[in-house]
């Protein structure tokens, strides 16, 4: 019996498809091809349902619905809004439904990791057949051959990403651009002034218990909305990254056949193979725990969690303290995924970053090789202070300590609502201190998630560009071999 392993601890093994070109076969790359890239479904049934369920959550008419149901809570707390029933009931459809958001953000990341990763592996591997046939093009045509034809293709313009890209919907487009709001250093600075505003204000109403649920209230229906919001930017992030690699895979394509016609190379593709970086042992225990709330264990654990918590209903006389129990369950266990989220989506953009520099070193020695100007669209580097301040806090937040930290405060919370012998007090404990935690974390998150972002469609258009000067190239090329072959022919003749 094989021993589990996380997505995170796997070696990725892949290979482009080989596409052949025989010697009367008609070379026509104006046209786009039909095959571009295509994310790999899982081989495993539960977890295609869970790829589907993830993408359903992060739809437009979902996020609209659950908006829908904010408001119409909102509007129904100006008449039940002092029920203690009713306040309690509401934290715990929050923690409920963040906590399952947890899991379908976690699936999110684990399933960009896989994609993105096999991706790039595919990239490397036709790369190489790319670098060993250029060798024999270079050799064919001579040093003078490929000089003329340099002058010629750095002299050409070339088609932005973003031309050759499928338009956005109007709701990702709103998603995205609203994304720089909900990220900005200014609007989390923001609620941090909310939370302290509410903390001078605790003296007045004699830290009453109706003062501690007002913020449980606030926090608790934006931290619905910051996680219903996170998981619609993620697929429509997703989106866009997909209809970049397909416009990138269907220029390589071109240049393997353009590159095949003018070599007559017939090798197929090799496979290549990405291990997995060497992490410490507290981070390889995070990528177990992520692996499990990234899939329906998560899930299982907590409808099991449910149905003990209703078991129970008589024993507490269905009370205020019964009602928040599963709340409190809920956000103490979404306090610790918080900080494990953060961790994991820095290390995925790590992970895949150091791909994405890996590719940029291959292409830039085949570039000067063959004397040819590197094409750029810029960097993501000049950054402004609220930058850099940004960046600076999404790697504090997404430290190793930090999530040290967030288990000792998740361990906190416990030992402290134990002292106060769970009582609604005790509780509240539990459900405040790691609601605004949370709802911090996920709006650090979605700052993280557009710089990120940013940085990748930096990286994927210098990609592209890369790839259309090799291929303005190589077309130079067949143009002057075509015009030698007639002036041979009309000699014969």
């Amino acid at each position: 019996m094989k021993s589990f392993k996380p997505v995170f601890r796997l070696d990725f093994e892949g290979k482009a498809e080989t596409h052949r070109v025989s010697d009367k076969a008609e070379l026509d790359t104006t046209n786009p091809l039909p095959l571009g890239y295509a994310a790999k479904a899982s081989p495993r049934l539960l977890d295609r349902w869970l790829d589907a369920t993830v993408r359903w959550a992060g739809s437009a008419p979902v996020f609209l619905f659950i908006i829908a149901g904010l408001l119409t809570w909102a509007f129904m707390g100006i008449r039940y809004g002092d029920s203690d029933i009713w306040v309690a009931g509401i934290s715990d459809v929050q923690a409920i439904m963040c906590y399952v958001f947890d899991s379908l953000l976690m699936r999110q990341l684990l399933r960009e990791y896989t994609e993105h990763r096999g991706a790039m592996i595919e990239i490397q591997s036709r790369f190489y057949s790319h670098e060993r046939m250029i060798a024999t093009v270079k050799t064919k045509f001579g040093s003078e051959g490929t000089r003329i034809a340099a002058e010629q293709s750095n002299n050409r313009s070339l088609q932005s990403l973003s031309q050759a890209l499928h338009p956005q919907t109007l709701f990702a487009r709103c998603i995205i651009r609203s994304a720089k709001v909900f990220g900005h250093i200014i609007t989390v600075g923001l609620y941090w002034i909310c939370i302290f505003v509410w903390l001078a204000f605790g003296k007045y109403c004699g830290w009453s218990t109706q003062w501690q649920l007002h913020i449980n209230d606030a926090t608790s229906a934006l931290m619905v909305l910051v996680f219903a919001f996170l998981t619609c930017l993620r697929e429509c992030y997703a989106d866009y990254t997909n209809n970049c690699l397909d416009a990138i895979f269907r220029l390589d394509i071109s240049l393997e056949r353009e590159l095949r016609h003018l070599t007559k190379d017939d090798i197929p593709h090799q496979p290549e193979v990405a291990s997995f970086p060497k992490e410490s042992f507290i981070q390889v225990g995070i990528f177990y725990y992520a692996d499990i709330v990234g899939t329906l264990v998560g899930i299982i654990i907590l409808v099991l969690v449910f149905i003990i918590w209703l078991a129970i209903g008589p024993v507490f006389k269905f009370n205020n303290t019964w009602w928040l129990l599963i709340g409190t369950y809920a956000g103490l266990v979404g306090l610790l995924d918080s900080f494990v989220l953060r961790n994991v989506q820095n290390k995925v953009h790590q992970y895949v970053g150091s791909q994405v520099r890996h590719i940029e070193k291959g292409d830039m020695g085949v570039l000067a090789r063959l004397s040819l100007e590197v094409p750029s669209a810029g960097s993501a580097e000049s950054l402004s202070l609220t930058q850099r301040v940004s960046r600076w806090m999404d790697a504090v937040s997404s430290h190793l300590f930090t999530v040290v930290a967030g288990f000792l405060v998740t361990i906190g919370c416990l030992v402290t609502s134990s002292a106060l012998k769970w009582s609604l007090t005790g509780q509240l404990v539990s459900n405040i201190a790691p609601s605004i935690i949370e709802t911090f974390f996920m709006l650090i998150l979605i700052t993280g998630q557009n710089d990120a972002e940013e940085n990748a469609r930096v990286d994927l258009t210098n990609i592209y560009l890369r790839r259309q000067r090799l291929l303005a190239f190589m077309k130079d090329l067949r143009k002057r071999e075509e015009g030698r072959l007639s002036v041979d022919l009309a000699d014969a003749q």
